[in-house]
């Protein structure tokens, strides 16, 4: 089992599936501008989901960028940390840079869609990561306990994320 899931945090892995959620991504914005998907093509928000949607990122950026990327530098050194801290961080990245990217160049509502792609995919990058964690005998104690406690906390935080995309920005674009 250790060897399947350490395959699934490679470069290979990660390259397939941007390379698949961006043309899924593309093909979703091709089907909704030519009408088929019936999607809006703005965000229709009222005050109160625009306010706390300005405040969530704010937490995202703290929570799911700040956090992790200051721990990837603390344990630049360690493989493991390393490895699963990296593929996270440059999803994320690649995410940010699509949705600034495609809703810039297609239409606005177009980012529900890509976060919702990307924080299932996010979603299951962490629990592989906290399996690498559980069967790695290399941590010390501490170490292990502060990497598991942080992608606990970064699974919370991402499943609440997908809460708030299905229940709160979903029915904002349908």
């Amino acid at each position: 089992m250790k060897s399947s899931i350490n395959t699934s945090l490679t470069w290979k892995t990660t390259f397939s599936f941007v390379t698949l959620a961006t043309l899924l991504i593309l093909l979703i914005g091709w089907l909704i501008k030519n009408h088929v998907l019936p999607v809006k093509t703005v965000i229709d928000y009222g005050a109160w989901a625009t306010n706390f949607i300005r405040l969530w990122i704010w937490v995202a950026i703290v929570v799911g960028l700040l956090f992790p990327g200051i721990a990837f530098f603390v344990w630049l050194r360690h493989p493991e940390p390393r490895k699963i801290l990296g593929f996270y961080l440059l999803v994320l990245l690649v995410q940010i840079i699509t949705e600034q990217v495609l809703s810039s160049t297609l239409f606005p509502s177009l980012v529900v869609i890509i976060g919702t792609i990307y924080t299932v995919y996010r979603l299951w990058q962490l629990w592989q990561g906290q399996q690498v964690v559980n069967t790695n005998t290399q941590f010390n104690t501490f170490s292990q306990r502060v990497l598991k406690s942080l992608l606990q906390i970064l699974l919370f935080f991402w499943s609440i994320n997908l809460a708030v995309l299905l229940i709160l920005c979903f029915p904002a674009i349908l």
